[in-house]
């Protein structure tokens, strides 16, 4: 392979794997945990509270839980209600939704952890934080393992200096192809 098809391999991947690797990284691993509570699947609202303290911002919210099943389709799928308050005050309110993925493969794992992170959730001041979380409509899906996680000080969105370098390794792949394709 020449050096310049290499470069623009590099480059494009650098590019591509920057934006989705931060987002994922910000949504689920950065901060720390400071609480986590196991859930059970029932329609009855479950809720974890846990003081806060206003240092501690941004919070990250994330549901996590295993799915697993033999059946594909929209159709199947598990759908929870997130909701935040502090001292009683709405923070967010949004809707979680796990969907099977699975196809009747043997060579697919019956079980695939999911996590699914909310947007992150800025303090003022601290106090009690009451994380509600309540099961909609029809569970037509299992979540296996399903667990709440609080994380403190997450990080909202890339710097500037990372998202601007993921625009101009990819502005320079796509420079290098159409380069190379005189």
């Amino acid at each position: 392979m020449d050096a310049n098809r290499m470069m623009w391999w590099l480059l494009l991947l650098a590019g591509i794997a920057v934006g989705p690797g931060w987002y994922i990284y910000a949504r689920h691993f950065s901060g720390q945990l400071l609480s986590s509570q196991p859930l059970q699947q029932t329609p009855a609202p479950q809720t974890l509270s846990l003081a806060v303290r206003g240092d501690q911002s941004p919070l990250g919210i994330v549901l996590k839980g295993d799915i697993g099943g033999r059946r594909f389709g929209p159709e199947t799928r598990a759908e929870f209600v997130v909701d935040a308050r502090l001292n009683g005050v709405l923070l967010s309110q949004e809707t979680v939704t796990f969907v099977d993925a699975k196809t009747s493969s043997d060579a697919v794992p019956d079980r695939t952890p999911t996590q699914m992170g909310l947007a992150p959730l800025a303090l003022e001041h601290g106090g009690t934080l009451a994380v509600t979380v309540t099961a909609v409509g029809a569970q037509t899906l299992t979540v296996h393992e399903l667990a709440l996680d609080v994380r403190g000080n997450v990080r909202h969105s890339p710097p500037h200096w990372l998202f601007g370098g993921a625009l101009l390794a990819l502005g320079a792949a796509v420079m290098l192809i159409l380069g190379s394709r005189r």
